[in-house]
């Protein structure tokens, strides 16, 4: 089976990726793309691989390209995507799918116009215990949920915001602070594992740092079936070692999830459920293998446009609600 073939535009995050895609088996990393020269050629050089300055040189110079990995600022995201979708190749967004669900429908519908797949990465979805509690949940192996909570809590510096250009803790590019940026993994999560809360209370606000955004956010939800939600994410913690725990409870037991990305965990269950638990992996463990399986085998994405735009709305009722001030119901998202 010939390998899918990749190129990778933006190298900030995008050089982890590069990697990740270099390193398996059954993809084929063909160039990287920066608009920042040196860079370029630096993870171009450490990879063995051509570089190049945009897109548009990329799809000219190597038409072999299958699938572009779209690493830019999170507000750019629809944009590459449709270039990319139009140039007829699949496409995979990093988290968020972009800032707003108007641009993630763009890309929805470039993509399905011209007959790609698009996929979300979010790295968390494909870790085994968080998979193994989505289905414990799912499939009522801890009762009637309870309680859902979430906490990322990390530094970052001043000069982590006003690097390149100054777009992160932005409204157009970043599309919020530590929720929008950081904490959008745990809401991935939640969202994944509790499904769309029929209402959201959220406070966001600057401590510690100059950006438009926030660097400090609580968030309370209220589920359809009557559990409750938390989320909490700053990025003012005094460590730069993120603090990342997911933790779910119900009338019959309870997962803690102290390292959402490493796998440690704490269980509270009846006897045998782990055990069960235990028997349940993630079918894909990176972005690049699920690719795989969609282009190459037809396979349904982990996260498609359309789960990867249900994270991008809530990220919009989460903000309408700290601006207002007030609990607001979350209303349907829309084509």
């Amino acid at each position: 089976m010939e390998p899918v073939k990749f190129a990778v535009v933006g190298l900030g995050m995008g050089h982890n990726r590069s990697r990740v895609i270099a390193g398996t088996e059954g993809a084929k990393l063909v160039t990287v793309v920066d608009i920042d020269e040196e860079r370029a050629r630096n993870v171009g050089t450490e990879l063995n691989v051509p570089w190049t300055l945009s897109l548009d040189e990329a799809l000219n110079r190597f038409p072999e390209i299958e699938c572009v990995v779209v690493m830019t600022p999170s507000g750019l995201h629809a944009e590459v995507g449709c270039q990319a979708a139009e140039a007829g190749k699949h496409v995979i967004t990093t988290k968020p799918m972009d800032v707003s669900v108007e641009a993630c429908n763009r890309l929805i519908k470039t993509c399905e116009r011209k007959g790609v797949h698009l996929m979300v990465d979010f790295q968390s979805r494909y870790v085994d215990n968080n998979v193994r509690l989505a289905h414990a949940v799912q499939h009522g192996w801890l009762g009637r949920p309870l309680l859902a909570e979430f906490r990322f809590k990390w530094w970052r510096s001043q000069a982590y915001y006003d690097e390149r250009g100054g777009w992160r803790g932005t409204w157009k590019f970043d599309g919020g602070g530590s929720v929008a940026n950081q904490g959008v993994h745990g809401l991935d999560l939640l969202l994944w594992v509790m499904g769309t809360p029929s209402a959201v209370y959220a406070e966001s606000v600057v401590m510690s740092h100059k950006i438009e955004t926030e660097d400090l956010s609580l968030v309370i939800f209220d589920f359809p079936n009557g559990a409750k939600g938390a989320m909490t994410t700053t990025t003012t913690f005094p460590d730069a070692s993120p603090y990342y725990s997911f933790e779910v409870h119900g009338t019959e037991g309870g997962v803690l999830l102290d390292d959402a990305l490493g796998g440690v965990g704490r269980y509270f269950l009846k006897e045998g459920v782990q055990e069960r638990m235990q028997e349940i992996t993630s079918p894909v463990k990176n972005v690049a293998e699920d690719a795989i399986r969609v282009i190459r085998h037809g396979a349904r994405p982990v996260i498609d446009g359309r789960e990867g735009r249900r994270t991008v709305h809530m990220l919009e009722m989460i903000y309408k609600s700290a601006r207002e001030g007030r609990k607001i119901p979350v209303t349907p998202v829309t084509d």
